[in-house]
């Protein structure tokens, strides 16, 4: 039995090694592209010759490079949490702060002009938190809401006596009733999403990042209805106490 558990820890580990130096390698080539087609569309704005057609395959090949770079940073973080190797840096944290660096970052330009709304209600206060973690939390939430939906997402942020609770809502497709409970599990993707990218990942390593920092998080979900996303996080017990 123990040389059994042995084998399947060392077998256990290679796996995690491969998937990371595979991903590790696939960012290599991806990088370079990408370089190679920003110098290109910047010669070809140089030169006069950034016509409508070349904008729109460079976009398009952009766009793509950024869905997998995106996949294989997916990949490599469940790597890393089956492994139990995922490094956890806690500190006091802003989270009205990550929310609005999250927001400029990855949603403030979008093509379609659509936006996310952000309410701020209650008063300011830090909890204790991975800022990296809370960051890729919010990026995923959000993200999903843009995807699943054609109007305005919108992100609550309601500081409460004891605890900041921060709910993602959107409009969209919603989640049928018999996916809800899978929905948190790895590679698996609601029953109504065919024809929308994803690999599935998303919102367990979101689950994961959550339960790390101490919180919890509940999805209520209609189908063509919309979706709300509630995660709750706890004071540190020193702020609490100053409340």
């Amino acid at each position: 039995m123990i040389q059994s558990l042995e084998k399947e820890k060392s077998l256990h580990e290679m796996k995690s090694h491969f998937i990371s130096m595979a991903s590790h390698e696939f960012k290599t080539p991806l990088t370079a592209i990408s370089s190679t087609i920003d110098l290109l569309e910047t010669k070809l704005q140089m030169d006069n010759l950034l016509d409508q057609f070349y904008q729109h395959n460079i976009s398009k090949i952009s766009a793509e490079i950024f869905k997998l770079n995106t996949m294989l940073d997916e990949i490599l973080t469940l790597s890393t949490i089956v492994s139990n190797n995922i490094e956890i840096k806690k500190q006091l944290i802003d989270v009205e702060q990550v929310i609005a660096d999250v927001k400029y970052q990855y949603f403030s330009e979008r093509k379609d002009d659509r936006v996310l709304n952000v309410q701020v209600t209650g008063t300011r206060r830090k909890i204790y938190a991975d800022k990296n973690q809370l960051s890729k939390i919010f990026t995923n939430l959000v993200g999903n809401a843009f995807k699943y939906s054609g109007d305005n997402p919108m992100l609550k942020l309601q500081y409460q006596q004891h605890q900041v609770v921060i709910k993602v809502i959107d409009q969209g497709i919603g989640i049928p009733a018999h996916d809800v409970p899978y929905l948190f599990n790895s590679f698996y993707r609601g029953s109504n999403v065919d024809g929308i990218e994803g690999t599935g990942l998303g919102l367990s390593i979101v689950k994961d990042f959550v339960e790390r920092n101490n919180g919890t998080i509940l999805v209520e979900s209609e189908e063509n209805k919309g979706t709300i996303f509630t995660i709750v996080f706890k004071y540190a017990p020193e702020i609490t106490a100053q409340a």
